[in-house]
C-alpha cells in the first residue's frame, strides 16, 4: 500500500512540475496531451488524479503557495513574533527585512524556479480565481508583513497607502532581476546567475533597503 501511495504522489509531482513549465509558457491553452508526455504519464492520470484540466491549474497555484509558505515560514514566525512585542529592536528589523528579501534574492535566481515565476506572472497580468489562491494564502500576508516591518522601522503607518506603495516599490526591485533577468545578464555580461552574482545583487539590493528605511524614517521624524 505504501508502495502504491508513493508512486501515487511521484504521479501527482510529475504532472505538477510539467503542468508548472507549460501553464507557465502557455497559459491554460497549454494542453492535457503536452502535460502528461513532458511527466512521462498516460494522459488519463490527469483526471484520475486532479479531475480537469482547471483543476490541475489549481493544484499548481496551491502548490506555489505551499512552496512559498515552506520557503517563508521561519521569517514569517520570527516577524510576527518580534511584531508582537512593545517596542521591537529596530535593529531586529532590520535584519528581518534584509533576510526576507536575501531570501527573494536567492530564489529568484534560481533557474529552478523559473516555470513559477512564469506561472504568477500570468497571473498578475491576466489574473483568475487561481491567484486569488496564492494572493490569500501568501503573497497578502508577507506583503503585509514586510510593511509592518518598514513600519515599525520607520515610524510610517502599516495602513497608509504609501507605505504599502513604498514595500511593493521595494519588492519591484528584486523582482526586476526575475522579470527583466535577459536585460541584466547582457548588460553585465553574466552568462548566468550564480553564488558570485546573486551575492552582488543583494548587497545592491541591501544598500537600497537602508537608503529607502533611513529616508522614510528621517521625513516621518
Amino acid at each position: 500500500m505504501s508502495s502504491t501511495t508513493s508512486k501515487g504522489e511521484q504521479a501527482r509531482n510529475q504532472l505538477i512540475a510539467a503542468a508548472l513549465a507549460q501553464f507557465g509558457e502557455y497559459g491554460l491553452h497549454a494542453t492535457t496531451r503536452d502535460i502528461a508526455a513532458q511527466a512521462g504519464q498516460n494522459i488519463a492520470a490527469i483526471p484520475y488524479y486532479f479531475g480537469s484540466k482547471e483543476d490541475l491549474y489549481l493544484a499548481c497555484a496551491q502548490w506555489i503557495a505551499d512552496f512559498i509558505g515552506e520557503q517563508f515560514r521561519a521569517y514569517v514566525q520570527a516577524a510576527e513574533a518580534l511584531l508582537g512585542e512593545t517596542e521591537p529592536d529596530k535593529a531586529a528589523v532590520r535584519e528581518l527585512i534584509h533576510q526576507a528579501c536575501r531570501n527573494m534574492v536567492m530564489l529568484l535566481t534560481h533557474d529552478d524556479t523559473l516555470n513559477l515565476s512564469k506561472f504568477i506572472s500570468r497571473e498578475q497580468l491576466s489574473p483568475t480565481h487561481a491567484y486569488q489562491l496564492v494572493h490569500d494564502q501568501v503573497i497578502a500576508p508577507m506583503h503585509g508583513l514586510l510593511t509592518r516591518l518598514i513600519a515599525a522601522y520607520t515610524g510610517c503607518d502599516a495602513s497608509d497607502t504609501r507605505t504599502i506603495v513604498h514595500t511593493h516599490a521595494l519588492l519591484g526591485e528584486i523582482l526586476a532581476f526575475r522579470l527583466g533577468r535577459e536585460t541584466i545578464l547582457l548588460r553585465t555580461g553574466w552568462a548566468h546567475f550564480d553564488n558570485q552574482t546573486t551575492d552582488l545583487i543583494y548587497q545592491v539590493i541591501t544598500c537600497h533597503i537602508d537608503l529607502i528605511l533611513n529616508g522614510l524614517t528621517r521625513s516621518e521624524a
